[in-house]
């Protein structure tokens, strides 16, 4: 009998699940499946769009999991479906922040079809702050609010920071192997470029495009080759 009721409940459950995405119970059954995970990917990303649009006009702290379902004009029903709680939303967004950064990076090569170092330093530059860009409500929530006060996501917000030193670092290393970065403590200066940087990247995206992209790319790129690159690079 209990086993009967789980399986009836099963069911029910899965029933539920199709009906809430709008997908009709008569079409056959791959047509289904498909259309429902089309439905739910697009309610996700509708729910991650609009928590990132509330965390960074209210803050962390002060964002609530009712404040993303009014501006998701959804249920909170349909959110747990998704996410077990706001921390949750937090960290998808950050997962996918730090994949738009590192996909913008490209390694730096010296053999003579690569073309000048410098223009290749610029164009990681400049794709990176378009993926800052993409992410740009993320990116002030996440500059401003770095202690998170929450142990889990302090521990989430310091890992991102860990996991872009750990390519800032590896950049350096690589540079001294090629031969164009100078001999420095890579510790030391990788915390030196990254505390500069976010200071620089959050006062460019809350002057509202007072400097265009390609400009600010240029000031970050003379900065960094000031102070890293051997003369000769």
């Amino acid at each position: 009998m209990g086993v009967g009721r789980c399986v009836k409940s099963e069911g029910r459950l899965a029933a539920a699940l199709v009906l809430e995405e709008g997908v009709s119970l008569d079409e056959p059954e791959d047509g289904r499946v498909r259309r429902a995970a089309e439905r739910r990917s697009q309610r996700q990303e509708q729910l991650l769009a609009a928590a990132r649009q509330v965390f960074a006009q209210k803050g962390y702290h002060a964002t609530s999991v009712a404040d993303i379902l009014e501006r998701a004009n959804a249920s909170r029903g349909t959110f747990y479906l998704y996410f077990p709680s706001k921390r949750a939303v937090f960290e998808a967004l950050l997962d996918t922040m730090f994949e738009h950064i590192q996909s913008a990076v490209r390694r730096v090569r010296t053999d003579p079809d690569a073309g000048p170092v410098i223009d290749q330093m610029r164009g990681n530059v400049e794709r990176v702050l378009g993926a800052v860009e993409q992410n740009r409500e993320l990116a002030i929530i996440l500059l401003r609010e770095a202690h998170a006060h929450e142990v889990e996501l302090d521990q989430k917000v310091t890992a991102f920071y860990q996991r872009l030193m750990e390519r800032i670092q590896g950049g350096l290393r690589l540079g001294q192997q090629m031969g164009i970065v100078r001999v420095c403590d890579l510790q030391t200066v990788g915390n030196l470029l990254l505390g500069a940087l976010k200071e620089a990247i959050v006062g460019w995206l809350c002057s509202d495009g007072a400097m265009p992209r390609d400009r600010f790319a240029l000031e970050i790129l003379n900065y960094v080759a000031g102070a890293i690159l051997v003369q000769s690079a």
